[in-house]
């Protein structure tokens, strides 16, 4: 591969969390085809060709055009508009254009066409090459690329491919919800205080005395602090006889309960049990509401406990879901049948949010504060510890136990995230509460990076000291978006970096690359002076982004070299699937793939050697018109139809294409394969408020039965242009401000499911039916609880 891409200008679209899309590039005949299978649903009988000016680019086409029905009209509108806009555009007369008209097939037979149209490009040569007529319009010649022509009559379309290698974004649905839980036990009068985790909790973390435990909030967002998101106010139906059980004794109340009450609780003075039925009535928000606040009073953890004015607590507390308490004979399995019969769709699961990838956040200060903030094995949440609040970890994290027993019940590929403060034979950890300058000696196979990989390897006594079955495969990505500005381990990798470089003498952060000046050019990686980016900031060294760039990318070689430790030689690009993820726009694929991966090949040789796959987000959606286009021309949901949100997704959808075909020639240049890290319909977090017809019709659109058809279309896209991998997020989630991200907003609302689940059903060759089935099997391997401790393994 060249070091230099020479790209196209791209555009910015911020999605969730400061997630990126790519937008409007020229379109090559093979797309213009392929568009002919997406699936499109249909607005109307007359087309309407939705262009874009994008803002600080030459390239300006005509938006809001209908009535176009043929292809000497679209041609006629495209040259009308260059004529009246002349720009100088390279390699075309001055009021050149390229236009085209195609016919798109809907999934009920209808068909509509639609007029692209496009001119100039910013700087540099086109990445794709479309066969362009390029001629003078102003004389009347034909303006044309290789044209579609229209099919006036419907004709049904063709099928979606089953594409089996979809993964998903992975959420435990817990039998016992106390695993879920995210708030830490407070005083048991409303002050919302947590207890002392030194004083007043024991080291296995329960309770020492009387508390209230919020165990969760499930009610519509923003309930709490009207008004609220969902203009439907939708909510989980969480209705039924719910179970708890405790060792110890207690009094048990609600607090703020709506919809919810307390059955006859039963003390069993044999084993110290404490039983209590609480049931959910049927119902729809506000007569019944999702919030479960329990307090537990008169507590005394043994019979012959003294009493206490507060209490002596309790421990071993479960809060059971409906058909898995006691009774059932089901209170052993982990993970609820609904949670199989959704996942089981998927050929892999990444459990990046579930396992806190984004919590880790800083422990120190200056100097060398990355390195006093890294993280032991010992300090990660293990099964069976009950309340965990290590300050600046993530408190509700997935155990790790758990995402093995996950992959092993849903016989799929697993995907993990290694934090980028975990312990590592060749990461620096300093004392938090000493000097920070000095790295501490430690055993590398006691590291946090050395456990992890052996616990899939061979499990432990929580897990049964059962691995990952042989024939699965582990994705291993490092961190989450490190690119990021909006996330804690993106500054963290950068300190890391910056410390590397100017503090010690065995850094190879700030090479240069032999052959290939253009890449210091860029990016400046030998600089090591110090500048200030803008009055009153403190002084940043030039190199730094370099610097972390390729910090990230070693991270992932030194991983895939641990891993390999583990798993045998021979394990890297078979079972162990090392991941290089990064920032999918196209004005980033020069510094954080091409400059980095030639960088991160000159030091280690060939990176499909040990590398896998490098990945973006394939994420698609309005909003990512909405940044960049800009004023008049940005989408606006609080104008905008139902419809017009559909064919927003659609459009978007289209002008990620070059983006995908760039990524997966960059990919095959360097040997590796392509996989999203996310992907699906993408949204602005917090892009629309509370109680506004935006965000109103923003969750309504999510719902509407055409984004079945639009996340078709985009998947089934992608992989026509050569991808290989594409993760889906998130199989399960409710609508918000922050987005509609769940392919269903239930674990309940599986069959036939929302529009989007239903697209996933269709392209994964799956039937709700068959998985719900094997899902409720009796006798199916399920992940069950063991009775003992998480304890490190090898």
């Amino acid at each position: 591969p060249s070091s230099d891409l020479n790209t196209n200008e791209g555009d910015t679209s911020t999605l969730a969390n400061q997630r990126f899309t790519m937008s409007t590039m020229l379109f090559s005949m093979g797309f213009l085809l392929c568009m002919l299978s997406t699936g499109r649903s249909v607005e109307s009988a007359s087309a309407k060709c939705e262009s874009t000016a994008e803002s600080g680019s030459r390239r300006k086409c005509t938006s809001q055009i209908t009535s176009v029905n043929n292809t000497d009209q679209c041609k006629a509108l495209c040259c009308a508009d260059s004529a009246a806009n002349p720009i100088p555009i390279a390699g075309l007369p001055s009021n050149g254009c390229v236009a085209w008209y195609a016919t798109i097939h809907s999934d009920n037979g209808q068909s509509r066409g639609q007029c692209f149209m496009c001119r100039g490009m910013n700087h540099g040569q086109p990445a794709i090459i479309p066969p362009v007529n390029k001629t003078d319009c102003s004389s009347k010649a034909v303006c044309t690329t290789g044209l579609v022509k229209p099919t006036l009559s419907p004709q049904p379309p063709k099928p979606p491919t089953v594409i089996p290698q979809i993964g998903s974004e992975g959420h435990a649905q817990y039998t016992d919800v106390l695993h879920n839980t995210k708030v830490y036990p407070t005083y048991a009068n409303g002050s919302k205080i947590s207890l002392n985790q030194s004083t007043e909790v024991s080291e296995d973390g329960w309770p020492l005395m009387d508390c209230d435990i919020t165990v969760f909030d499930d009610r519509p967002a923003h309930a709490w602090a009207p008004p609220m998101d969902d203009p439907e106010h939708r909510q989980a139906d969480y209705s039924g006889e719910w179970t708890l059980v405790l060792t110890g004794n207690a009094t048990i109340s609600l607090v703020n309960a709506v919809g919810i009450t307390l059955g006859t609780a039963s003390y069993n003075p044999t084993n110290n049990t404490l039983t209590q039925p609480i049931v959910f009535a049927k119902g729809k928000y506000p007569q019944v509401q999702n919030l479960l606040v329990i307090r537990f009073t008169n507590t005394r953890a043994q019979p012959t406990s003294p009493a206490a004015i507060n209490g002596t607590g309790f421990r071993d507390l479960r809060v059971y879901r409906p058909g898995y308490g006691p009774s059932s004979g089901k209170s052993n399995q982990i993970f609820t049948d609904d949670w199989a019969a959704l996942y089981s769709i998927f050929s892999r699961v990444r459990w990046m949010g579930a396992t806190g990838t984004n919590g880790y956040n800083w422990r120190c200060g200056p100097p060398n504060a990355a390195s006093c903030s890294v993280v032991t094995w010992d300090e990660r949440r293990v099964p069976e510890k009950g309340f965990y609040n290590i300050p600046n970890l993530p408190r509700s994290a997935v155990p790790w136990e758990h995402v093995l027993l996950a992959a092993n019940e849903l016989n799929s590929d697993v995907w993990i995230n290694v934090p980028l403060t975990a312990s590592s034979p060749t990461v620096c950890r300093t004392d938090p509460t000493g000097d920070h300058t000095k790295c501490i000696k430690e055993d590398p196979t006691g590291t946090y990076e050395y456990q992890l990989a052996l616990l899939f390897r061979d499990g432990n006594n929580y897990t049964g000291n059962v691995g990952l079955k042989q024939h699965l495969n582990i994705y291993v990505e490092h961190s989450n978006e490190v690119w990021n500005f909006g996330f804690k381990q993106n500054s963290m990798n950068q300190n890391f970096a910056m410390w590397e470089v100017l503090n010690t003498s065995h850094t190879n952060l700030d090479t240069a690359v032999k052959g290939h000046p253009d890449i210091e050019t860029r990016q400046q990686c030998t600089n090591r002076s110090f500048v200030v980016p803008k009055p009153g900031a403190n002084p940043h060294a030039v190199g730094a982004m370099c610097w972390g760039r390729r910090r990230h990318a070693r991270r992932v070689y030194e991983i895939s070299q641990t891993f390999e430790k583990v798993f045998g030689k021979g394990s890297l690009n078979n079972r162990v699937r090392m991941v290089y993820a990064s920032w999918g726009i196209e004005n980033s694929f020069q510094t954080y793939f091409n400059d980095t991966l030639y960088w991160l090949e000159s030091e280690y040789g060939d990176v499909n050697k040990f590398l896998y796959a490098i990945s973006y987000a394939q994420y698609f959606g309005p909003h990512s018109q909405n940044e960049e286009h800009g004023g008049a021309n940005a989408f606006n949901y609080s104008t905008a139809s139902i419809p017009q949100v559909i064919d927003a997704f659609h459009n978007a959808s289209i002008a990620g294409v070059p983006l995908t075909i760039q990524m997966v020639k960059l990919a095959k240049a360097f040997g590796v394969k392509t996989v999203s890290y996310e992907g699906g319909p993408g949204y602005k977090v917090g892009g629309e408020k509370p109680g506004t017809k935006g965000l109103n019709t923003m969750i309504e659109a999510s719902r509407d039965a055409g984004m079945k058809g639009a996340v078709i279309g985009h998947v089934d896209t992608c992989y026509q242009f050569g991808w290989d991998m594409y993760n889906y997020f998130g199989a399960e989630g409710a609508c918000s401000e922050y987005g509609c991200w769940g392919a269903t907003e239930s674990f309940k609302d599986l069959n036939p499911g929302p529009p989007k689940l239903q697209a996933l059903y269709k392209l994964t060759g799956h039937h709700p039916e068959t998985q719900a089935a094997w899902a409720s099997e009796p006798h199916r391997t399920r992940a069950q609880r063991f009775n003992a401790r998480a304890v490190p393994v090898g």
